[in-house]
């Protein structure tokens, strides 16, 4: 599919690749109309990711300077928008662990009585999660996150994250594993 135009000739991504790579004089103006169909979703990402609206614009020119500088090494073995977002997503990570900013309140025993098998005799009705998720690693962090907070289903964590749903059903039975034994000092079955 060709996508944009170049010298007036009409260019596909992989071809705005090559030129960014060979063409040192338009390299800025390549990056620009490669990253013009992106703009939007790397926007949104990070912002969900984040969730700090003074700071995405720092965030997402981190995001690009990275995409710039690894673009001369890039090679097509992959989709194009996967690496973007991978990167995407290691540079919103890199500010998380550094700022601190993601932080949780209170979840509802109820709520995660039925992922855990919990049995909410002798516990507390509410739970300061927060408090305890942030010793998970960061995957875990935010699956817990997306599912229990944000209460999306898992096609659409699947989605937001760009892992199948089996990969999703994995990574949240190893956090909601993990958080229990953190929780209750026992293991997850």
């Amino acid at each position: 599919v060709k996508m944009t135009i170049l010298n007036n000739e009409l260019m596909d991504e992989n071809e705005l690749i090559y030129q960014f790579q060979h063409n040192y004089l338009k390299r800025n103006e390549v990056f620009s109309l490669l990253m013009k169909p992106y703009w939007s979703a790397l926007y949104s990402r990070c912002l969900y990711k984040i969730k700090d609206k003074e700071s995405i614009d720092d965030v997402l020119q981190d995001v690009l300077l990275k995409i710039y500088q690894g673009l001369p090494k890039y090679y097509h073995n992959g989709v194009f928008k996967t690496w973007i977002y991978k990167i995407a997503d290691n540079v919103c990570y890199s500010y998380l662990r550094t700022n601190m900013k993601y932080m949780r309140g209170n979840i509802s025993i109820d709520t995660l009585e039925p992922a855990t098998n919990v049995h909410s005799m002798n516990v507390e009705h509410e739970i300061d999660v927060g408090s305890v998720v942030s010793d998970l690693p960061f995957k875990e962090q935010e699956i817990i996150d997306l599912r229990f907070y944000q209460d999306l289903t898992l096609l659409e964590i699947s989605d937001i994250l760009c892992i199948t749903i089996s990969a999703c059903k994995m990574r949240l039975y190893r956090a909601l594993k993990s958080l229990s034994h953190l929780l209750f000092g026992y293991r997850y079955h």
